[in-house]
């Protein structure tokens, strides 16, 4: 028995060594039992509540469970998730019957006791060999939403199917309906980020591009690190409820660091406060019209993400910090990006990274303002007043609807179902997915920092792991000596003077050359596709040329993807073709030189090759403007000052 347990561990520990040293040192609590069947068979029993419970048929679990999977109906044939383990005669069977197109089984179970006794009983090395069956025993709302981030995309790509063993979900329906829930919200994060990138990551990435001198003649925010440690930080958001408190901030004055997010750098200044440190990530062109009618922020810092709309930090005078992406592979070829040791985390929205520049500057504690993530469920506003994103909200005679006014002209009214989420100072309030997909990463974070953190925030949702208190009594309370922060954010930025920008000109050059090639193969690519396409539908199809094509068609793509450097240089932007390219669905499968299998091919293929070739010139005309800008003495910090 003993053995079977260390050779099922040695494969796990390969790839999930956390969970392997769980298992081996485990001690069983004696409620799990397991038993031999009349036909030999080994099967579970557990005691709960003084009630025995069979997780598998007495006299058959085989049987059993082969006409289980027999009413077990998933969206998904290539992501299986199953709620309970048992000794797997359920999993064997649902990973038999998908075999050919399965690519990761998750096995969620509550009881350690129950996943040790089936390390020890069953021979798992056919699951475990593969290193894509993982295990979440007993798992936490942040171990679920953590795996889930960690393979969010092939989840979001190609589904994810929930199976439930109801003989398993039976003992814990509590426990498996929030695991249910934290799955669920967590794909549908991952949908609206891959929506996200789809429709903006050409923007994004074309920001990224634009921005990138910056990483030359603007100081990188890790000069900031732990720069205000044991200071209180004030994260300052845009939601509905600042209108409420908003004057308090005066207070703060010199006592504390204001971080404020750039939607509400205007009704801040109405107020006469004058934020430390204003934060800007968003890509949009909307997003400049938080600075629309300015041109310099006085003596407040402007720490932006290289993601950001490039005409924000180009237009703004003022001291600057730039968030170097470590996430990005285009600024990953920069040395000063490579090298840093500690980055900071942005965040999915710029609360998110307002709060991390908190923690990262060693603030504490950490105050939160404005941060609603919601609404009133009788409508109200979606932001605070004098915002460029404020609109109305509108309840309906339906609980389950409510409309929003559009950014649009007529100020037109789309209606959208609301989720309902605790409140912060009532009962409950009304958010929608984006917004909840943004409270829980926001959650996430809090429950990874030292410091406390107060939601001061008079509305909006209740925010986990932050204690909820007036924003004038924590001021009065933590706002006790004067930290200096205006003038030591000054001189800390202030007498930057840049690097010479040699390297970022040789990265710009090379990366022009990498695209330049890409459309090269990209246009032999669709070349091929259109002979494959010929000799497809002549009257006669030659079974050799056909292979012939195919291979010449797989050797372009890698020819064209130049061992990855082609997707270093246009990243996210490459999203919007690469989400139907990597799909398993779209993947020809079968006899190379059936129908099938040729129209699979160049429908995958066609689109792929013009995309890219597409995308490659676009993006090599925004490599030439910026090599341009980077070349001129007007930028170039190693020109002369006089």
């Amino acid at each position: 028995m003993q053995n079977l347990l260390d050779a099922n561990l040695k494969l796990l520990e390969a790839y999930d060594r956390g969970m392997a040293e769980r298992l081996r040192f485990h001690i069983p609590a004696g409620h799990v039992e397991v038993f031999a069947t009349p036909q030999k068979y080994a099967t579970l029993r557990i005691q709960k509540d003084n009630e025995i419970h069979l997780i598998h048929s007495g006299q058959d679990p085989i049987r059993e469970a082969e006409r289980w999977v027999q009413t077990v109906e998933i969206d998904s044939p290539y992501n299986l998730m199953v709620l309970g383990c048992g000794l797997f005669y359920h999993v064997y069977q649902l990973v038999k019957r998908h075999q050919s197109t399965l690519r990761r089984l998750i096995v969620i179970e509550q009881d350690l006791d129950v996943v040790y006794h089936l390390f020890s009983t069953i021979n798992l090395s056919n699951f475990l060999r593969t290193k894509n069956t993982f295990f979440l025993v007993n798992p936490t709302s942040a171990d679920v939403r953590s795996f889930m981030n960690h393979h969010l995309t092939p989840f979001t790509l190609d589904g994810l199917s929930i199976v439930e063993h109801s003989a398993s979900c039976r003992l814990h329906p509590d426990r498996y309906r929030d695991i249910r829930h934290w799955v669920q919200e967590s794909l549908q994060g991952g949908e609206m980020l891959l929506r996200t990138k789809t429709t903006l990551g050409g923007l994004i990435q074309e920001n990224i591009i634009r921005n990138s001198p910056h990483l030359f003649n603007q100081p990188p925010v890790s000069a900031l690190k732990d720069m205000f440690s044991g200071a209180p930080g004030f994260v300052i958001g845009a939601g509905p409820s600042l209108d409420r408190n908003i004057e308090q901030l005066a207070k703060v004055g010199e006592k504390g660091v204001i971080i404020a997010s750039d939607t509400v750098l205007k009704p801040l200044g109405k107020h006469g406060i004058q934020p430390h440190i204003v934060v800007t990530t968003d890509p949009t062109d909307l997003n400049a019209a938080h600075f629309n009618g300015m041109e310099d922020l006085g003596e407040t810092i402007l720490a932006f993400s290289p993601s950001v709309n490039y005409r924000i930090p180009q237009k703004l005078n003022g001291a600057k910090a730039i968030i170097p992406l470590k996430t990005s592979r285009f600024l990953g070829l920069f040395s000063s990006v490579r090298n840093e040791r500690h980055p900071l985390s942005t965040g999915v929205n710029v609360g998110q990274t307002c709060f991390n520049l908190a923690r990262y500057m060693g603030c504490s504690p950490i105050v939160l303002a404005g941060l609603d993530f919601s609404f009133p469920v009788e409508g109200g506003h979606t932001h605070a007043a004098g915002t460029a994103l404020q609109r109305k909200i509108y309840a309906t005679n339906s609980p389950n609807a409510m409309k929003v006014e559009l950014l649009d002209k007529e100020r037109s009214l789309e209606e959208f179902e609301p989720i309902y989420v605790p409140g912060n100072t009532v009962e409950r309030v009304a958010t929608n997915k984006f917004w909840l997909n943004y409270l829980r990463s926001m959650e996430q974070e809090i429950s990874r920092t030292n410091s406390n953190v107060y939601n001061c925030t008079e509305g909006g949702a209740r925010i986990e792991g932050a204690e909820v208190a007036p924003l004038t009594d924590v001021i009065d309370s933590v706002c006790q000596n004067d930290v200096q922060a205006r003038s030591n954010l000054q001189s800390r930025l202030g007498f930057y003077f840049g690097e010479p920008a040699a390297e970022g000109i040789a990265i710009l050059k090379e990366s022009i050359k990498i695209l330049q090639t890409a459309v090269h193969f990209a246009e032999e690519g669709l070349r091929e596709t259109s002979v494959l396409e010929k000799v497809a539908n002549s009257l006669s199809p030659n079974p050799s040329l056909i292979r012939e094509k195919l291979d010449a068609i797989q050797k372009r793509h890698e020819d064209l993807v130049q061992n990855q450097k082609v997707y270093a240089v246009l990243d996210e932007a490459a999203d919007s073709v690469l989400n139907f390219f990597l799909r398993q669905d779209c993947r020809p499968s079968g006899d190379l030189t059936s129908p099938e299998y040729i129209k699979t091919a160049l429908d995958r293929y066609k689109p792929y090759f013009e995309g890219m070739k597409q995308l490659c010139e676009r993006f090599t005309i925004i490599l030439h403007e910026t090599l341009e800008t980077m070349q001129s003495n007007d930028f170039d910090p190693s020109s002369p000052l006089f």
